[in-house]
């Protein structure tokens, strides 16, 4: 007589459906984060497949090509997470691009850190003024840093009023050149180091306090956070990122131009929402920005692969953009529905 199967016990399937809820839960919150690590391999994938020979040369050339939207991308993460956003990211690039354009010489390895520090410290010193003009002033981000971007590309100008500049080679090759070790990218080194930073930070009651302002500024202030010097800090290092990217820039290329920053004033924001942000602020990874940094900085180069003309090319990524600013609207009608409700 065969044995008359049972059924689970209620507990059981209680365990085995909250289980289920947790994962559904953990895929709902990070499923964005996940899609672009998707979309990124997939163009890796076809990159190496179109590529006649993906050895060191070019894994450095994808690497150094994503590097300096990258760290861009970090401080904008932390705006967005605020709720705001800083258009003058890219102006504040070309700024310290020039800048540092300025400082170093071919032949003077010691004045490249000078310039390094220099980049840093312009950036800071930008961020902030943008951070206090927002706190204090109680003005749209949107609004101060649109205004502030043409301050800063007007002293980039005033600073660099054509393209020039020389950059040590010993130096290009130290920032942008491979390890000793394997001929690794020596760029992945500086990106893995930014994400640790990001670790690390996202331990800090500073991030506890910007995303919780991102979620909902009054009950943030309500609960005893200090909403304004949180939101200088995070403009502050947004300032920061982007004057570090400035400078990678100037190694990367090997001269300055107050125009070289123009692109990644959007690119930046396309790269955070890429990577799984909500532009309404409260919800956002730098893990997903390096993603969606690196899938704008792949797309051109498969496209040149497949012969795609350049016209279509600037189509295409602004689809790309499109796409993403649609993405993290999406997310901001959402948490307006929730609030009707």
């Amino acid at each position: 007589m065969s044995a008359v199967p049972t059924r689970p016990s209620a507990p059981a399937e209680e365990q085995s459906q909250r289980r289920l809820g947790g994962v559904s839960a953990l895929f709902e919150k990070n499923g964005r984060v996940v899609l672009a690590f998707i979309i990124l391999a997939v163009l890796l994938v076809i990159y190496i497949e179109r590529v006649p020979q993906f050895g060191a040369r070019e894994q450095r050339s994808v690497v150094n090509q994503g590097l300096a939207l990258a760290t861009a991308s970090f401080g904008q993460t932390v705006v967005i997470l605020t709720g705001g956003i800083d258009l003058s990211v890219g102006s504040i690039i070309g700024l310290t691009n020039s800048v540092a354009s300025r400082i170093t010489t071919d032949d003077s390895m010691s004045r490249v850190w000078v310039a390094g520090f220099a980049c840093l410290f312009i950036g800071a010193i930008c961020g902030l003024v943008n951070g206090l003009i927002v706190a204090y002033g109680r003005l749209q981000p949107i609004i101060v840093t649109l205004a502030t971007t043409s301050v800063y590309a007007g002293i980039a100008l005033y600073v660099r009023p054509t393209p020039a500049g020389d950059f040590p080679f010993e130096a290009t090759q130290y920032w942008t050149g491979s390890m000793a070790f394997r001929d690794w990218p020596r760029g992945a080194v500086w990106l893995v180091l930014l994400v640790g930073i990001w670790l690390v930070f996202r331990r800090t009651r500073l991030a506890t306090s910007i995303v919780a302002i991102g979620s909902s500024e009054g009950a943030a202030f309500m609960s005893g956070l200090n909403v304004i010097r949180a939101k200088i800090l995070a403009y502050t290092i947004s300032g920061t990122a982007a004057g570090a990217a400035g400078f990678y820039l100037t190694a990367q290329t090997g001269n300055g131009n107050a125009l070289s920053g123009q692109t990644y004033m959007l690119n930046t924001i396309a790269a955070v929402v890429l990577g799984g942000a909500n532009l309404a602020g409260g919800a956002g990874t730098y893990l997903g920005t390096v993603a969606g940094a690196y899938i704008i900085a792949l797309i051109p180069r498969v496209l040149f692969f497949y012969d795609v003309s350049q016209f279509y090319q600037e189509l295409l990524q602004g689809l790309v953009l499109l796409a993403a600013v649609g993405l993290g609207a999406i997310g901001v009608l959402r948490a307006r529905n929730r609030l009707d409700k």
